[in-house]
């Protein structure tokens, strides 16, 4: 069993998710638990689905598996330092060259999960889209998340709002064409090394099945959210727009152009709406949640071709 060797370096925490990084050997212990309003536990991948995972050999990054540990997940990673934070200013830890691996990397892994793992060994659609879609249906939850219910419904209407909650059914309930997916590859996940080949991608915790673009799409949302805060230009964020285009090439250079646009474009769509909603809801209310309506109205309106490379 895995346990931390000293002192945590980092911390952060939501309603929704902890996360403390120790240092631990060559490198760092992540360990994440759920946050206090969590609705589903924390889960490890199942023996079939590690045992798949570990045969892959995505080239230049190592997919990082979780080891439960109570009812938190142990995950032995390179760095303490995720490529999210360039999303928030520059950051030593982050150099281009180990960043632009990482990207590349992740990308050739998506691609590589969709063929290498059989779509069988998941059950579910990807868990994003259903927390999502439970919120659209009782409104309720903690903190901010009645008021941001009230409010972006007013700001899509009807139509937007059904056409949200049709994709989102489509996701839970149409597997069978699907493929294994990550089911939920973030900016936050992506840990960087100190060489460009050296990074690591959390995985295992939102195995799914679903269109084989759905992973691209979920990622390239993150990337909508980080072009909003550089257009943003919030003053004492030093936010260098380089960093951007070198994440976006090098997850493009890994990954290639989706096979389906349309399947990447909503779920870039539904990235944005869910991270707006779980902000409300595990962190609280923000005066950009409104930004956040009036960008989500728009990319339902392209089904999110604006996301894509």
């Amino acid at each position: 069993m895995t346990q931390p060797t000293g002192p945590a370096v980092q911390e952060f925490a939501t309603g929704f998710l902890r996360t403390a990084i120790h240092p631990h050997g060559p490198g760092y212990l992540w360990i994440r638990r759920p946050g206090d309003d969590r609705p589903v536990p924390l889960s490890a991948p199942g023996a079939p689905v590690r045992a798949a995972l570990t045969a892959l050999r995505p080239a230049g990054l190592r997919l990082a598996l979780p080891e439960a540990v109570g009812d938190a997940l142990h995950y032995q990673v390179p760095g303490p330092v995720p490529v999210a934070k360039l999303c928030v200013g520059r950051d030593p830890g982050l150099p281009p060259g180990p960043v632009a691996g990482a990207l590349s990397g992740t990308g050739a892994a998506l691609r590589l999960l969709h063929t290498g793992v059989p779509a069988s060994l998941a059950l579910s659609g990807p868990p994003g889209p259903a927390r999502l879609a439970f919120w659209i249906r009782e409104g309720g939850g903690p903190r901010a998340a009645q008021a941001f219910h009230t409010i972006v419904r007013r700001q899509l209407g009807t139509t937007r709002w059904d056409l949200v909650q049709e994709w989102c059914h489509a996701l839970a309930t149409d597997l069978s064409g699907g493929v294994f997916l990550h089911g939920a590859p973030s900016l936050g996940s992506v840990v960087v090394g100190d060489a460009p080949d050296g990074g690591c991608l959390l995985s295992g915790e939102d195995v799914a099945r679903g269109p084989a673009d759905f992973d691209l799409g979920w990622l390239l949302g993150e990337f909508v959210e980080w072009r909003m805060t550089l257009r943003r230009r919030t003053p004492g964020l030093d936010l260098d727009p380089d960093d951007f285009h070198t994440a976006l090439d090098a997850l493009g250079r890994g990954y290639g152009e989706p096979a389906d646009p349309v399947a990447a474009g909503r779920a870039a769509v539904l990235r944005v709406f869910t991270h707006a909603h779980d902000f409300a809801a595990y962190m609280g209310w923000h005066p950009e949640l409104l930004e956040y309506t009036v960008k989500i109205a728009e990319l339902i309106d392209d089904e999110g071709a604006q996301a894509l490379f």
